[in-house]
């Protein structure tokens, strides 16, 4: 089977459906199990990008991989199954990607807007982030200044770009601004992954005696791209995106849209320990949620741990342990663990 070890080899595959002698080439000896796969994979290849239904199914296909994890990870044949199945959801996920798990667009009206940069009398708050955030989602959209470039997918590997642009911008204004590094687990001492990947960044600005959280690529973790609550639990794979972790909870849904809608909020202790739940609670695997005994969605750290993470060598790694975290390397103990 192809690996597909890059974007372009995962579009040109999403391009190009299996065809079914490829496919029985990849699946006929698996018997059973390789038959059902083949049936997934056909229906999602045939699917429509943006058919609602296919949400649904795409978590019903981790569903399934995990009940045939036990059976097959454990003879080197079998794990050649997984392995394959592994490749399919690379396309899989990134195919549906241009779909959002909530109904926030971004503001953003270039024909309501004036052409030039503009400045704000500073005792307008409001009305200076507004215009930072303007200026930036005017440069993220670029070329034509869509919005649909400003959500989803569309985003993924934008963060430092904006980040450094929204620092300009509020230099122009003779603000205090701040890129922030959350890396993955809070770590920057250790990769939770192979490499230095996993990471986000946004930027604090300060206004008077009151500071800001900036963010204008945080869409990126609305898409559906990895956000299907049972992708939590399969050998082999990382955790869920901040997403779908953020609309679990009112609270931190109201922070999220806020977000997603402005590009900023007001950065009180409240607000910055909600927006940073999410990064910390999508970095945990399956393991974790089966070793405390039920799927409890929470981070358990507050205001102070989070600035230790963030400014100290502390980190959540630390705290949790590897084995809990990133890329879960060992299977369930019981495949119907309820995420």
């Amino acid at each position: 089977m192809l690996k597909l070890t890059d974007e372009n080899l995962i579009r040109q595959r999403i391009k190009h459906p299996a065809t079914d002698i490829q496919l029985q080439n990849d699946y006929k000896e698996f018997g059973e199990e390789g038959k059902k796969i083949i049936e997934w994979i056909q229906y999602f290849d045939n699917a429509e990008i943006h058919n609602p239904n296919v949400y649904k199914r795409i978590n019903e296909f981790y569903q399934y991989m995990k009940l045939i994890t036990p059976d097959f990870c454990y003879s080197e044949e079998k794990v050649i199954l997984l392995r394959n199945i592994a490749e399919e959801i690379k396309w899989i996920d990134l195919k549906f990607s241009d779909n959002s798990i909530i109904d926030e667009l971004p503001i953003f009206n270039p024909q309501k807007h004036s052409p030039d940069f503009k400045l704000i009398n500073a005792e307008n708050i409001e009305d200076i982030l507004n215009e930072i955030v303007y200026w930036t989602r005017f440069m993220l959209s670029r070329p034509f200044f869509d919005q649909s470039k400003l959500i989803n997918f569309n985003l993924v590997n934008r963060c430092e770009d904006a980040s450094r642009y929204i620092y300009q911008l509020a230099r122009v204004y003779n603000l205090n601004a701040h890129i922030i590094k959350i890396p993955a687990a809070f770590s920057n001492t250790e990769y939770l992954y192979d490499s230095n990947v996993g990471y986000h960044y946004f930027v604090i600005i300060e206004i008077d005696s009151k500071s800001y959280i900036v963010d204008c690529t945080y869409a990126q973790f609305f898409s559906w791209y990895r956000n299907q609550i049972d992708r939590l639990g399969n050998y082999s794979f990382c955790g869920c995106n901040p997403g779908i972790f953020m609309i679990m909870n009112e609270e931190r849904e109201k922070v999220a849209r806020k977000i997603l809608k402005d590009g900023w909020i007001e950065l009180t202790d409240k607000n910055i320990s909600l927006y940073l739940d999410g990064f910390a609670i999508s970095y945990r695997n399956g393991l974790y949620y089966e070793y405390i005994g039920t799927a409890d969605y929470q981070s358990h750290y507050n205001v102070e741990d989070y600035q230790n993470f963030l400014f100290t060598d502390d980190s959540q790694l630390k705290r949790e342990g590897r084995k809990y975290l990133g890329y879960q390397l060992k299977p369930l103990q019981k495949s119907d663990f309820k995420f």
